[in-house]
């Protein structure tokens, strides 16, 4: 077989490169749907208190961060805490819906690590009693483990929480740590929701300017 030529070689070499680069775009957007598929099956599982299947999602020291309940810290804490919500399996008369919404996902260069940010929009009742709405941001962490993405840190700020009956002209405060099911450390930031503000630290750039948006107090 000839030698290639200087022009072939060149052209070879490129042909390389952008196949490489295909093949990295390609492996990016397979771990995008497959971070899409683990937080909808988060939502899932915690709409029917399917706790240990919520609790395997996460790494062996994976950290959960509720509202203002403190940081549970590996995978049995995590699953202690779970408990909060109520015990493991559906309950008649109950209603416990959180729906995963608007995943903004970021994938590192070495594709190994991950965060999102998302939302959650809570529908949570008693036949014949109270019904309550809530909402709130999640900002998380994420492992890919032997080729498999798991949940590094869970943490959603509580936007607002209001009675059904009320809409939302009342709110109430976000949950405290439970004294029944202590936390492993406390909350890792201080706020208030509805009828305050907060706005969670974006872990992303703006898309057209490349700046980093600053925190800003609500007026």
């Amino acid at each position: 077989m000839p030698a290639l030529t200087l022009a072939e070689t060149t052209q070879l070499d490129a042909l390389r490169e952008q196949v490489t680069n295909l093949e990295q775009r390609v492996q990016r957007l397979r771990d995008v749907e497959a971070i899409e598929v683990l937080i909808s099956a988060y939502g899932y599982y915690l709409d029917k208190a399917l706790w240990d299947q919520v609790t395997d999602l996460f790494i062996e020291d994976g950290t959960l961060e509720i509202s203002l309940r403190g940081v549970y810290q590996g995978k049995p804490s995590i699953l202690k805490a779970m408990e909060l919500f109520g015990p493991q399996g559906l309950q008649q008369e109950h209603l416990h819906n959180h729906i995963q919404m608007q995943p903004l996902i970021t994938i590192s260069e070495d594709g190994l690590t991950a965060r999102s940010r998302h939302r959650a929009v809570s529908q949570l009742g008693t036949f014949g009693r109270d019904g309550v709405l809530g909402g709130g941001v999640y900002e998380n962490e994420y492992v890919k483990e032997n080729g498999v993405w798991k949940f590094k840190n869970d943490h959603v700020y509580t936007t607002f929480f209001a009675m059904y009956k009320d809409g939302f002209t009342g709110g109430r405060a976000a949950p405290k740590p439970s004294a029944d099911i202590p936390p492993d450390g406390p909350s890792t930031e201080i706020y208030e929701a509805y009828p305050g503000a907060h706005l969670p630290a974006f872990h992303y750039r703006h898309p057209v300017t490349g700046k980093v948006i600053p925190y800003v107090e609500a007026q």
